[in-house]
């Protein structure tokens, strides 16, 4: 029979195994969005093609530093602009809308690490 301070190892143990899986499910997920928002971009999806330069799309990056986070973002300032629209240009929605469209399989990329 294990004593308290074994089952307590093990269940840390577990634990760190669980949220690991789940963070690494996360990061995927961080990975596959950013390449739905750069697929949007680049004209291959619904929104407005959003490429000139390119470097609009080139600026896209995912960034996995933090635990169970992954951050989508844009380096170049008009991005915002190409996002929200403005007073000259309709919104084009590249980042909301590919976080639409990956939802479910997001949901179920971290319901399986869970599971």
């Amino acid at each position: 029979m294990l004593g308290v301070q074994e089952a307590i190892g093990d269940l840390n143990r577990a634990l760190k195994e669980k949220k690991d899986k789940i963070n690494d499910s996360i990061h995927k997920a961080g990975f596959m969005v950013e390449a739905e928002i750069k697929a949007s971009i680049a004209g291959q999806r619904a929104e407005t093609r959003s490429v000139d330069t390119g470097r609009f799309l080139n600026s896209i990056t995912t960034n996995n530093a933090r635990e169970l986070e992954s951050t989508i973002t844009s380096t170049v300032y008009y991005g915002k602009y190409l996002e929200y629209g403005t007073s000259r240009i309709k919104p084009r929605r590249h980042f909301q809308n590919s976080g639409e469209r990956k939802k479910s399989e997001i949901i179920s990329m971290i319901k399986t690490s869970i599971n």
